[in-house]
């Protein structure tokens, strides 16, 4: 596919390919057994990367943490389940998968594990949040769905309090992703649904940083996000009914960049006024 002539500048919906809503229009698609079995076997590597640098640059907390783009809650509930968190809200636009991270968070609640995080219906382009609200901002998995990444960053931005971190991870829009992202999980394996992503959506990490330095962050850095072999090898079984959910251990792994990179994951910090 032909790149997007520049990724920062919004894009028209009639202009990309994707559908943001079917592929998560259902609570038990989120659960470890749906399509998005995927970001259940992620989720730990990626959890314990921000939960590390939210401790490395912030210290011990309590933090207060917005999930930008929550979905079925995955990160939001993990997090949860750690020390040094007293506010966690979740956002999405997809009701459906709010119900999911409800669901769960109010199980966790229910037998004493963690603080309960909050979840709403709401969009990253206009959160409805105070200025200087959080600590963190988690954007994860999202800024390769975004049609106004620059505005979406903006928002990160307002609302993260000085010294604050935006923490995301995200595909980076290369050769790898597209035989993997898009070739092998939407036509091959068939792991998520056809239109869950546009390759051309994808953000170059250098994209990425210039649109956090124009919103006003400074420090970017980011590594790689690569699944395992195994973790690919568990997740084509699974699709072809040949393995169940729980007893897939595959993981992803956190490396150096390279060119055969499909995912990275990093931060971002707003500087601090003192």
């Amino acid at each position: 596919p032909t790149p997007f002539p520049d990724r920062l500048a919004k894009i028209h919906p009639q202009d990309a390919i994707i559908d943001n809503a079917r592929p998560y229009d259902a609570a038990d698609k989120w659960a470890p057994n749906g399509s998005q079995a995927g970001l259940h076997l992620l989720n730990p590597a990626r959890v314990a990367y921000f939960d590390a640098k939210v401790r490395a640059y912030l210290g011990p907390g309590p933090h207060r943490v917005l999930d930008a783009g929550c979905g079925g809650g995955l990160v939001s509930n993990a997090l949860a389940q750690l020390p040094g968190y007293d506010t966690i809200e979740g956002i999405d636009l997809s009701k459906e998968a709010l119900t999911y991270a409800r669901t769960t968070a109010a199980a966790a609640a229910g037998a004493g594990k963690g603080v309960q995080p909050r979840f709403q219906n709401g969009t990253l382009y206009t959160l409805p949040f105070a200025e200087q609200t959080f600590d963190v901002v988690v954007v994860s998995d999202v800024l390769e769905h975004l049609l106004d990444l620059p505005r979406a960053v903006r928002e990160a931005f307002r609302v993260l309090r000085p010294g604050g971190l935006l923490l995301f991870d995200t595909i980076d829009r290369s050769v790898a992703s597209y035989v993997v992202a898009i070739l092998g999980a939407e036509f091959i394996i068939r792991i998520i649904e056809r239109g869950s992503h546009d390759w051309r959506l994808f953000v170059r990490p250098s994209e990425l940083e210039r649109a956090v330095q124009e919103a006003g962050f400074h420090d970017f850095a980011y590594e790689g996000f690569q699944p395992s072999v195994r973790a690919l090898a568990e997740l084509s079984a699974f699709s072809a009914g040949l393995m169940r959910a729980e007893r897939m251990r595959g993981g992803w792994q956190i490396e150096a960049p390279s060119s055969l990179m499909v995912s990275y994951i990093g931060l971002a910090a707003k500087p601090r006024t003192d």
